[in-house]
């Protein structure tokens, strides 16, 4: 592989990383999305505290979660068991390698976005977003079929560890932190990521179809 056809593949990595993390960041900081799953009051009755009070345990919870400074996970409300403050700090690294990602990979993804339309060959876009968007539908339709088995598996990916499993006795954390809540998510981030998908791919149909025309 010659260095130019190395740097394009990696530019390639870069645009579709960049999607990826890009929908990632949005989703984990949509603190809509969870006051939404808690505006009843249902859960805050197992945990016996306002919501108020829970979405400040919950911004608690993000800060720790997202920011490199923060480094002892302490909410108002709750507690957290040895291996709930040990799975909670692996979630924070995936948060962080996550941002990583999403800062390097932005630059050679714009690059190579300009660069295609520089050339004009935004037609080269077509073929690889049509392929990444079927993958996309496919891991929706794993996921609508059954979201636990889903769920699990992505954990059981992601994770070497069963720290994951939470109980309400030693992590009462949990008791606010309903599955539909994480459904709703990542049905969220694959929302945004076909968005990003789309964009690109009608970008690049849109050329073909001048080019055509012409």
């Amino acid at each position: 592989m010659t260095i130019g056809k190395f740097k394009n593949f990696w530019q390639w990595v870069a645009l579709i990383l960049f999607g990826i993390t890009l929908s990632v960041a949005i989703t984990i900081n949509s603190t809509w999305l969870y006051q939404l799953n808690i505006q009843d009051g249902k859960l805050l009755h197992l945990a016996n505290i306002t919501l108020k009070q829970m979405m400040l345990n919950y911004h608690q919870l993000l800060a720790y979660l997202n920011y490199p400074w923060v480094t002892e996970l302490k909410m108002s409300d709750f507690k957290d068991s040895v291996d709930g403050l040990h799975h909670f700090r692996d979630v924070k690294h995936l948060f962080l390698a996550n941002y990583v990602i999403l800062i390097v990979s932005a630059w050679p993804a714009w690059r190579l976005v300009r660069s295609l339309h520089q050339r004009e060959q935004q037609w080269r876009l077509i073929r690889p977003m049509q392929i990444i968007l079927a993958v996309i539908i496919f891991l929706v339709a794993m996921m609508l079929m059954n979201f636990q088995a889903f769920f699990i598996k992505f954990h059981e990916i992601l994770f070497r560890n069963n720290d994951w499993e939470f109980y309400p006795a030693q992590d009462p954390i949990i008791n606010v932190l309903p599955e539909n809540f994480f459904a709703q998510a990542f049905l969220l981030f694959f929302i945004l990521v076909v968005i990003y998908f789309i964009a690109l791919y009608w970008d690049g149909k849109r050329y073909f179809k001048k080019d055509k025309v012409k």
